[in-house]
């Protein structure tokens, strides 16, 4: 055999090697594990749209998972559903992200959709309370041990109001406390309980910490970070999914409404409207603007310095700590957006 012959035969068997080395070992992009929980913080409403629509429309399985969305509540508190493996993915506070880390329960946020906290402070109008400063010998109702105490200590901080002076009474799940005047001040979500008052025949305002200078975030998606580190395609499958979701949730709310009503038809229509106007002005607050479901590390930050200096957190978090943000970020890329 010559050596012009040979060159050619040797050639492809290398051609064949390579080819055959590329083809026996695919980079797989299918989730570790399919079927997972999703666990809300309340009621499948407006407020988990995105959750809600990405199931209806069969975005989690297109992206290969079957997922179960459940209702939380008192007694179904996602932070230890999650952490105990009870259930894959939960809906939390910011804050709750924060807290936990320092106190080495370590979970992630994977997106945050509430770039602003949805809670406020309602009063009666005719009350006399336009300001904190006029908390002061007044009955405030008090949920302790998550973002609303957070927010009313931040609150009070900020406005030099020392909480000696206010009077707090626990908090009720009912808005009856202060329907029926026995509370002055009543801390809500500014997206769904002023409805309720209103329809009961309440002429109330909100006062927001955030015009006093107190930056909060809501609601986040989180996981285990062990789950995250060992399942990093089932997380990027349900992240984008439910980005999907989202982004037909706030191009065609009444749609997402119908699909809520669907579920639950015994949800009024007219609050649920309510509540989706509300809660798209939270979903595009700051970077939510350009791309939904992102995290601004500076605004974690400064939460984070907050929190450390009402006491809340002892130690400095780093953001970056907390943060899973890959899928976020790819799925915006993928569109030729850039969120940062």
């Amino acid at each position: 055999m010559s050596h012009r012959t040979l060159l050619p035969l040797l050639l492809l068997v290398v051609l064949l090697v390579v080819t055959g080395c590329t083809n026996t070992a695919p980079t797989s992009t299918s989730p570790e594990v399919t079927k997972v929980t999703m666990r809300l913080q309340w009621l499948p409403q407006f407020q988990f749209a995105g959750y809600l629509v990405a199931e209806a429309r069969g975005y989690y399985r297109d992206a290969g998972l079957d997922v179960t969305i459940l209702p939380g509540g008192p007694d179904a508190i996602p932070l230890p559903l999650v952490t105990t493996g009870a259930d894959t993915f939960g809906s939390t506070g910011a804050d709750t992200i924060l807290i936990s880390r320092e106190q080495g329960i370590e979970v992630v946020a994977l997106a945050t959709w509430f770039q602003a906290s949805p809670v406020a402070f309602m009063v009666h109008r005719d009350s006399g309370i336009r300001s904190p400063q006029d908390f002061v010998g007044r009955r405030v109702g008090m949920f302790y041990g998550d973002n609303v105490e957070t927010e009313y200590r931040a609150l009070l901080a900020a406005t030099g109001v020392n909480p000696t002076s206010v009077i707090e009474i626990p908090g009720d799940y009912s808005l009856a406390p202060f329907l029926e005047r026995r509370a002055d001040v009543w801390p809500v979500y500014a997206t769904d309980q002023p409805y309720t008052a209103r329809a009961a025949g309440a002429d109330i305002d909100l006062i927001l910490a955030r015009d006093y200078g107190v930056e909060l975030m809501g609601d986040v998606l989180f996981t285990t970070a062990e789950f995250a580190r060992n399942n990093p395609n089932t997380v990027r499958a349900f992240v984008q999914a439910t980005l999907r979701g989202w982004q037909e949730a706030l191009t065609d709310p009444a749609a997402a409404i119908e699909i809520i009503l669907a579920r639950s038809p015994d949800f009024d229509r007219g609050h649920l409207e309510f509540e989706a106007a509300e809660t798209i002005k939270l979903l595009r607050y700051g970077i939510g603007e350009r791309c939904v479901g992102a995290s601004d590390r500076a605004v974690w930050q400064k939460e984070a310095q907050l929190l450390r200096s009402l006491g809340v957190l002892k130690s400095d978090i780093a953001p970056e700590t907390v943060l899973l943000t890959d899928a976020v970020d790819e799925y915006y890329r993928s569109q030729g957006i850039e969120c940062r």
